[in-house]
Parts: structure tokens; C-alpha cells; sequence
């Protein structure tokens, strides 16, 4: 079985479509540190069935998508495939006829990891279980990450045996005996709740029998009670046949009461028609006479109404006269006020600017006054400074100072104090002519603001005085008008009052004529209503009876209904042969209530027998089923449990002969290849731990050339890597995987220890048929190489792949 090719599709930063062919003998993999070599090797291991996310550098098994980049987007499934040359015939049994096999493992986003072999999907196990039987895997020693190698020599002894355990070529055995453990456990767990089952199935099955005896005795009771039941309703449809037959004898009286009455209804609903029409007439001529009584008295009311209005108008027109005139008043008064202080203000106007124009020539001599004084000031400064300056002159150059210089400088002095003093005088006059003149310029701004403000009070008062003199004359023109309204309504009110006299004596006559009519009609509808009263009685009689004839047939119906659904008897003449009454005749018949207390006596015998399974013989036979399958299926299940341990005996029997061995050959090449890589020393191996060679860890105990034996912890990363590689490379010399990854693991090795291990690669590539994939930095490696795979990252964050063939490239140079 030989690895043939690699294809990796959105794997990490692999996110173009990417083959790898894997041919004999050493290729190289080589490229600057973060562009994707070791997503090679962690693709291969994840297609082989690696399941743990912090293995493959990720903290979800959905980091291995391509994430994207800043111009390319992130992916949505990862793809590695690899392929198999089966022409050999030594894959795994179910696979054998098949040239080649390929192993695909696909992850969607949110759905999860799928495996196929050949298309066709497959269990994760089953795919671990295929790469274990060809001693390599997702956790092979055959397959070194990057920085693992030493891993190797610190591991615990249990976790180092793995790799004997792929020299003796029963990490599938392994496998398989775990799965068959696992089964194990699970049939014995299942045999243990079916016997608990059982049981509790078969203690139901024993109250279901004695349940079933007492059903037999409540349904042989059950039985007499329906007869008994059969006859009770036969007695009561018997009572109600007899009541009916006396309802409809009273019914038939009724009727002839009836007819009676309504020939007597008939004639004085007559006599009561001929006096409704002789009613109308007089009822219209006093609905007439009523109307206009009520329309006059209306009329009075609104000329009341009225004349109360005009009153109310007239003292709201001399209140508003009264009111024009006190804002007439008032505007005139703020008119007036405005032109005085428009004249009082142009006044202070003119003041403050003659003042201004008399200060100005002050305010031109104050400033040059003050600009004189700076001057002499900065020209005094000046002549201190000069002499100041004479002064370190005369020092430095080493002459003494006279006293002449020090009254002059005195004097200088004096001067600017007294210059000082005269500046500050006219420097604050100065400003407080300027604070003046600011003052004086914002009070004519200030002035010029009220003038305006004044001038529009003036102008809104002349205008509002102008109006209000409109309102009044408008006002006083309605004045005028309302004056003549009382006269008017006066007479109005006069002539209202003698049609309103007039017409209730009309109505009174109406009124009288009307009473007369309306007391004859009513004492014929008194005596309609006394006939009325009459047949509404005996209607209700008749109703009642026919509905106590509808309620007997609806009692009827209804107990005839429950004959059916309690007695199942579906036909009334059958209920007398179907009960318990039918050898007794028609003059012995028993009373409802013997009937009825015959029935609770043997109903009470069947409640005697408390609560019982009417389905218990059902029952029973659906238990007595269900454990007859449950012992077929516990024989099923015992069965498979001894062939399980059977097979589990096989498979240690089987691993223990081959890992024992595995073990003999591997020591032996253990130290082989130690002395070969070190030049010297010695190395073996032992079983630590258990006396069973499957529960026993691997210790390894080297020692190199010059040293006594010691722990491997001591030696130093160079010596460890060398010690692992001697150990997988032994592994190789007793049962070659198809293929090693080793993945910079001559990073800690100096060149001389790079050139053995390079020899040792050479010389297992011709023994062995292992195909080596080798992940490095180092130039010498690189050399030694039968080809070479370039990584490289043209792209921010792609990985892309380029060959070259050194063999082929060294035979076109020579």
C-alpha cells in the first residue's frame, strides 16, 4: 500500500487547490518561517482522522477553513484527499480488490466534519481503523509535527509504547479491541436492565392472573345487572305510556274551551275597530289645537327672551362707550408723554455733543503729552543701559571704577524715577479723558435708541387714538338702533297674548268631545282584555300539556338512547325479552322500586369486588409475550457477550505475541541505530510498569559515547532529538510505515549530526519502502533531498507550492 498523492483545497492557508505527489525516497519541503509548510503535514494528519482541535493550532475544528484574506474571502468548506496505490493487494481485507483507495475528509461551516472512501461516506472510526492497519495515523509516531520530536523523549512510558505498538502492527488490533471493549460494556449494561426488566415484568404478569380471576366474577355479575337494568327501564317507559294517555284526554277539553272563547274575541275585536275610527278624527283636531297652543306659547317666551336680550345689548353698547373712551384718555396721555421726553432727550443730546467736540483738542494734547514722556523714558533707559555697559567694559579689561561713573549713574537713574513718576501722571489722565469719551459716545448710541423707541410710541398712540375715535362713532350708531327694539316687542307680545286665549278655549271644547269617545272605547277593550286573559290561560294549559307531552316522548327517547349505549339493545320490543322480567306476567309485575332496589343490591355485590382490570386477560397474554422475547433476546445478548470476550481474549493473545516480538527486534535496532548516530554509546528498551506487555509503559536508557547511563532528561535538545530519531528510524528497520513526516526535526542537530542523519535517511529509503516527507530549514538536508517543495506566500496569507526534481535537475547539469 503505497501514499500516492496529497490534494488539499481551502485547508487552512491553502485556498486554491493544491497536489502533492508523494513519490520514493526523501522530499523535501522547504520555505520561510509562516507561509503554510506545517498545514501540510497537520492536512495529512487531519484527513487520517484527527479529531482534536488543539492539535491542528485551533480552538475549533472550523479554523482549519480558509479564513480569508484582505483580497480574497474566507471559505465555507475545507477539502484534503488523499490517494492510495492498492496494486500490491495489501490494504485492509475489505478493500483488497481495488488498485486504488481514496481517503476524503470535508468540513462544512455549522455542519460538521464527513469522511468517504471511494465517495462513499464512512464513519470517522473507520477511517482511523484503515490508517492503524497500515501502522501509521493522525497520532502515528511515523507523523512528527513541528517541535514534537522531543515530545518523544519526555513523554510518560504509557504514552511512548504507541510506538512499539506500530512496530508489532497491532495499533489496528489496539484499535479494535477498544471498539470491542466498548461493546462489551455496553451488552453487559444491556443484559443487566433486561434481567431487571424481567423481573418487573414478571411480577406484573402475576397480579395481572389473579386480576383476570376477579374479572371473570364482575362481568358474570355485570351480567345479571343489565337484565335487572333491562327490566327497570321496561317499568318506566311502561309508567310513562300510561301518564301520556291522560295528558291527551285533558287536551282534547281544551280545545273545545277554545274555540268558544274566540267567537266571543271575535265580535267585540269588531265593536273596538268602529270605535277607533270614530277616535281618530278627534284625536288629529286636538293634536292640532295642542301644537298651536304650544307654538304661541313658544313665541312668547322668545319675545321674553328677546326683550331681555336687547336690555342685556343695551348696557353692553354703554359699558364699551364708557371703555373707548377711557383708552381715548390714555393714548393721548402717552402721546403726550413721548414728545416731552423726545425733546428732553435731543436736549441732553446736543449738551453731550458739544461736550465732546470742546474735549477732543484735551483728549489730541494728553496723547502727545504721554508719547513726550515715553520717549524721554526709553532714551534715559537707553543711556542707563549704555553706561551700564561702560562699566563692565572698564571691569573686564581690569580699571577701577571712578567716582565720577557712580554719579552718573546715580544721576541716570534719579532721571528714569523721575521720568517714571511723569509718565504714570499722564499715562492715567490719559486714560480717564478716553474712559470719558467712551461713556459720552455710548450714551449718544444709548439716546439715539430711545429717540427711535420714543417716535413709535408717539406714531402707534396717534394711530391707535385715531382708531379708537371709529369704534366709538360705530358704537354709538348701534346705540341709536337698539333704542327702538323695546316698542316693537311690546306690541308683539300684545297681540300673542289674545291668540293665546283663543285657542285654549278651542281646546278645551277638543278635550271634552275626545273624553267622551275614549271612555266608550275602553270599556270595550276592558272587556277584550277580561276575553283575552280567558284564552291566554287556557293557550298556556294546552302549551303546558303539550309540552309535558314533548318532555314524556323526550324521557322516552332518552331512556330508550340509554337502553342502547348501556344495554346495547337496540329495538324497544326487545327489552322486555332481554330482561330479567320476561317469564313474569303482565299483572305480577314488579314496582318501580322493587325493581330499582333489586338492581343497587347486586350492584352493591359487584362494588363489593372493589377495583378491577377488565383487561387483564389481554394483558396477561401481551406479558407472557414480552417475556418470551425478552429471554430470546437475552440469549442473543449472553451469546454475543461470550463471543465478545472471546474475541477480546484473541485480539490481547494475538497483540501480546506480536508487541513481545516487536520489542526483541526493536531493542536490537534501537541500539543499531543509536551507535550509528552517535558514533558509540549504547541504547535499549524496556517494559516499565505493568507485567502485561498491553498495560506496560515503554523507558528507554541511553547512554552516549563518553557518559555513563542517565536520564534522557539530561541530555541536551540535540542528544534528545538524536535519541528519538534512532527510535522511530528502529521502528522503520522492524515495520515500515508508508510514510514518515518528520517536521524540522533536524532544527536542534549541528551539521555533523545533520550529515549521519541524512545517511541514516538515505540507507532507510533503500531497505525500507517508507516514503519521507522531511519539513526543513537546514542547507545541508535540503541537499540530500531527491526533490524539493517550495512554500512560498506571493499572496499575503495563500500559500502556494512549487517543484523541482533535484535527480532529474543533477543528471540535466551532468
Amino acid at each position: 500500500m503505497n501514499f500516492k498523492q496529497l490534494e488539499i483545497t481551502g485547508f487552512k492557508s491553502f485556498s486554491e487547490k493544491t497536489n502533492i505527489l508523494i513519490e520514493n525516497g526523501l522530499t523535501g519541503i522547504v520555505g520561510p518561517n509562516g507561509c503554510g509548510k506545517s498545514n501540510i503535514v497537520e492536512s495529512l494528519r487531519w484527513c487520517m482522522g484527527e479529531n482534536s482541535a488543539k492539535s491542528m493550532r485551533g480552538s475549533g475544528m472550523e479554523d482549519v477553513i480558509f479564513s480569508g484574506t484582505s483580497n480574497r474571502p474566507s471559505k465555507n468548506i475545507s477539502e484534503v484527499s488523499l490517494l492510495l496505490d492498492n496494486r500490491n493487494k495489501e490494504g485492509p481485507a475489505q478493500y483488497k480488490e481495488l488498485d486504488e483507495i481514496s481517503i476524503r475528509r470535508k468540513i462544512e461551516k455549522d455542519k460538521g466534519s464527513k469522511y468517504y472512501i471511494n465517495n462513499k461516506e464512512v464513519r470517522a472510526r473507520d477511517v482511523q481503523t484503515f490508517f492503524a492497519d497500515l501502522s501509521t495515523g493522525a497520532h502515528s509516531p511515523s507523523l512528527i509535527s513541528q517541535g514534537r520530536i522531543g515530545q518523544l523523549v519526555t513523554a510518560k512510558p504509557i504514552e511512548r509504547k504507541s510506538i512499539l505498538e506500530e512496530a508489532a502492527g497491532i495499533s489496528g488490533i489496539h484499535a479494535r479491541r477498544q471498539e470491542a471493549e466498548t461493546r462489551l460494556n455496553a451488552a453487559e449494561n444491556n443484559l443487566k436492565r433486561a434481567d431487571e426488566l424481567k423481573k418487573q415484568q414478571q411480577k406484573q404478569l402475576d397480579n395481572l392472573k389473579k386480576q383476570a380471576e376477579e374479572a371473570s366474577r364482575y362481568k358474570e355479575i355485570s351480567k345479571n345487572i343489565k337484565k335487572i337494568e333491562a327490566g327497570l327501564y321496561y317499568l318506566k317507559i311502561r309508567e310513562i305510556e300510561k301518564d301520556k294517555k291522560i295528558i291527551v284526554e285533558k287536551l282534547s277539553e281544551l280545545d273545545d274551551e277554545i274555540s268558544a272563547i274566540n267567537i266571543d274575541f271575535n265580535h267585540n275585536n269588531t265593536l273596538l275597530e268602529e270605535e277607533n275610527r270614530k277616535l281618530a278624527p278627534l284625536r288629529d283636531k286636538k293634536m292640532e289645537s295642542m301644537a298651536k297652543l304650544q307654538k304661541l306659547n313658544l313665541d312668547m317666551a322668545n319675545l321674553v327672551e328677546e326683550e331681555s336680550r336687547v336690555k342685556a345689548f343695551q348696557e353692553k353698547l354703554e359699558k364699551s362707550i364708557k371703555t373707548v373712551e377711557s383708552d381715548f384718555e390714555r393714548e393721548r396721555s402717552i402721546s403726550l408723554d413721548a414728545i416731552l421726553n423726545e425733546k428732553r432727550i435731543s436736549k441732553e443730546k446736543e449738551e453731550l455733543l458739544k461736550t465732546e467736540n470742546e474735549l477732543l483738542e484735551v483728549e489730541t494734547d494728553s496723547s502727545n503729552e504721554l508719547k513726550s514722556s515715553k520717549t524721554q523714558l526709553n532714551n534715559l533707559q537707553s543711556q542707563l543701559d549704555s553706561k551700564l555697559d561702560q562699566i563692565e567694559r572698564d571691569i573686564d579689561e581690569g580699571k577701577k571704577l571712578t567716582k565720577e561713573s557712580f554719579r552718573e549713574l546715580k544721576q541716570i537713574v534719579k532721571k528714569i524715577t523721575s521720568s517714571q513718576e511723569d509718565y504714570a501722571e499722564k499715562y492715567g489722565k490719559n486714560k480717564s479723558i478716553q474712559s470719558d469719551s467712551i461713556k459720552r459716545k455710548e450714551r449718544i448710541k444709548n439716546i439715539d435708541v430711545e429717540l427711535k423707541n420714543w417716535g413709535n410710541l408717539k406714531s402707534n398712540s396717534e394711530k391707535m387714538t385715531a382708531e379708537l375715535t371709529d369704534r366709538k362713532n360705530k358704537l354709538l350708531l348701534e346705540l341709536t338702533d337698539n333704542q327702538k327694539n323695546p316698542e316693537r316687542i311690546a306690541t308683539s307680545k300684545g297681540q300673542n297674548l289674545q291668540n293665546l286665549e283663543n285657542t285654549k278655549k278651542r281646546n278645551e271644547e277638543i278635550e271634552d268631545e275626545l273624553t267622551k269617545a275614549e271612555k266608550k272605547y275602553n270599556s270595550i277593550n276592558q272587556n277584550l282584555k277580561e276575553i283575552q286573559l280567558k284564552l291566554s290561560k287556557l293557550n298556556e294549559n294546552k302549551a303546558r300539556n303539550e309540552a309535558t307531552i314533548e318532555g314524556i316522548e323526550n324521557r322516552k327517547k332518552d331512556l330508550l338512547y340509554s337502553v342502547k349505549n348501556e344495554l346495547n339493545i337496540n329495538e324497544e320490543a326487545s327489552i322486555l325479552p332481554q330482561s330479567d322480567l320476561s317469564d313474569i306476567s303482565p299483572d305480577n309485575l314488579p314496582s318501580l322500586d322493587e325493581q330499582s332496589q333489586k338492581a343497587q343490591k347486586v350492584k352493591k355485590q359487584r362494588e363489593s369486588l372493589g377495583s378491577v382490570n377488565l383487561r387483564a386477560d389481554e394483558e396477561t397474554k401481551k406479558y407472557e409475550t414480552e417475556i418470551k422475547k425478552m429471554e430470546d433476546d437475552r440469549a442473543d445478548l449472553y451469546s454475543a457477550i461470550v463471543k465478545l470476550k472471546t474475541s477480546i481474549d484473541e485480539l490481547n493473545q494475538k497483540g501480546r505475541e506480536r508487541l513481545l516480538d516487536a520489542f526483541v527486534k526493536v531493542n536490537r535496532k534501537f541500539n543499531e541505530v543509536y551507535t550509528r548516530l552517535f558514533n558509540g554509546g549504547t541504547a535499549k528498551i524496556e517494559l516499565v510498569d505493568s507485567d502485561d506487555p498491553l498495560e506496560a509503559g515503554l523507558e528507554m536508557y541511553v547512554s552516549p559515547p563518553g557518559k555513563r547511563l542517565q536520564s534522557i532528561s539530561l541530555l541536551s535538545g540535540g542528544e534528545q532529538a538524536l535519541t528519538a530519531m534512532s527510535l522511530v528510524f528502529a521502528v522503520f528497520l522492524v515495520n515500515p510505515s508508508p510514510i514518515c513526516v518528520l517536521d524540522e526535526v533536524d532544527a536542534p542537530l549541528d551539521d555533523a549530526n545533520v550529515t549521519r542523519f541524512c545517511g541514516l535517511l538515505d540507507e532507510l529509503t533503500k531497505i525500507t519502502k517508507t516514503k519521507f516527507i522531511i519539513i526543513t530549514h537546514h542547507a545541508l538536508t535540503m541537499s540530500r533531498m531527491h526533490r524539493l517543495y517550495g512554500v512560498t506566500m506571493a499572496e499575503q496569507g495563500v500559500s502556494q507550492l512549487v517543484s523541482v526534481d533535484l535527480q532529474k535537475a543533477e543528471e540535466l547539469v551532468a
